[in-house]
């Protein structure tokens, strides 16, 4: 065979390999992920590209994270956000720590931005969009936005976490997945 043939060929595989390898990886963190439930706050954008969605901004984005002992840290590091629970129920990020925890432990691998005078971090979690149809995104908009009226009571990310990466499995409002809650919603206008 040809060098061009052959580079052509390596070429191709290539292509077709690193949207595969994203697909897989997406899915096997939701596969055998750790489920846990992230505060929301959206916004409606759109993106001429890849269509409607939702900016998720979260609760957690604007909690001071504390570094653990003995850890060095700087702003803009990549580091490692252990995920706890709070006694509500949600996800929170404990501590950040430069060495990769232990297998069993959930973390999340997250880039520092913000260093505050008391020693911690503000980062930013990297599950900021909620995909959905033209039809969709502007009623799970005006759905969620609903909470600041006290007419929805909780609005959350159900978020899987594997291996430092997380990917949004649900949107939920009232512990209901947004499509069942906006048809739901539909029937009773």
């Amino acid at each position: 065979m040809k060098p061009t043939l052959i580079l052509l060929v390596v070429l191709f595989a290539i292509q077709l390999a690193v949207p595969g390898y994203m697909i897989f990886e997406q899915n096997q963190i939701l596969a055998e992920g750790t489920a846990y439930k992230f505060k929301t706050r959206p916004i409606d954008p759109y993106d001429p590209f890849r269509g409607r969605y939702v900016t998720l901004s979260y609760a957690a984005d604007q909690e001071v994270v504390p570094v653990m002992e003995g850890a060095e840290i700087e702003s803009e590091d990549w580091v490692y956000a252990l995920v706890g629970v709070d006694d509500e129920g949600y996800a929170v990020l404990e501590v950040l720590t430069d060495v990769k925890p232990e297998d069993d432990q959930d973390y999340l691998y997250l880039e520092t931005f913000y260093r505050r005078y008391d020693g911690g971090y503000l980062v930013s979690l990297p599950f900021d969009r909620y995909f959905a149809s033209e039809e969709n995104a502007p009623k799970i908009e005006s759905a969620v936005w609903r909470r600041q009226r006290d007419e929805v009571e909780d609005v959350y990310a159900k978020v899987r976490v594997y291996k430092g990466k997380g990917t949004i499995e649900e949107l939920m409002i009232n512990d209901m997945p947004i499509k069942e809650y906006i048809e739901i919603q539909q029937e009773q206008l």
